[in-house]
């Protein structure tokens, strides 16, 4: 099976290129959330991130297809695909909860073993360090469909996920910076969103 790597790396106004990440202490993984598990949520991330190229938020690169197919229980953010910073602008409904990888794939047990032992990463909303949730390889499935940018095959995908998540209670009304920072398995990804918080 074809292995995906995904990060987020976001960078807030103000903050120094130079910081360094801290891998964060494991943390249990019975759940994130009082309404989700890892294998719940990965297997909603996944399938909102595996959407065609030309409509999928990982590569957009300004915000704009950030609400598509979004999941009833979360509102979820994207990274980028490795090529450079990202700006992106996104509004948010009121009274939802984000769910932001710091870093994630998709593959296979080993594939997340290697992958886990070098993540890192930070999660920041307006400077405040979020908590992060150590996912192992957790099983997981999950719906791509034709053209998504990660060449999985189209329908239904069996997969093992992992990855550092941070699950974020719902943001107050108004304009929100969101910074997150994640490296593993040698390569980085910034990106800097700026959230609407409340807009219809």
């Amino acid at each position: 099976m074809r292995k995906v790597l995904l990060f987020l790396v976001v960078l807030l106004a103000g903050c120094g290129g130079n910081a360094q990440l801290a891998a964060p202490p494991t943390a249990p993984q019975t759940s994130t959330s009082d309404k989700l598990t890892p294998g719940e949520f990965q297997s909603r991330w996944w399938t909102w991130a595996s959407q065609p190229s030309n409509s999928n938020p990982v590569s957009d690169t300004s915000g704009r297809f950030c609400m598509r197919d979004q999941p009833v229980e979360v509102w979820l953010l994207a990274g980028s695909l490795g090529d450079g910073p990202v700006e992106r602008q996104c509004r948010v409904p009121a009274a939802k909860p984000l769910l932001a990888p710091a870093v994630n794939l998709a593959g296979e047990v080993s594939d997340c073993e290697k992958f886990m032992k070098g993540a890192q990463g930070e999660v920041l909303l307006d400077g405040s360090t979020q908590a992060l949730t150590r996912v192992s390889a957790t099983p997981f499935t999950y719906e791509a469909r034709a053209g998504n940018p990660f060449g999985s095959q189209v329908g239904r995908v069996n997969s093992v996920g992992c990855g550092l998540y941070a699950w974020i209670g719902p943001p107050a009304a108004g304009e929100h910076e969101l910074l997150i920072r994640g490296s593993a398995g040698g390569k980085e990804v910034d990106v800097k969103y700026k959230l609407i918080v409340g807009a219809d």
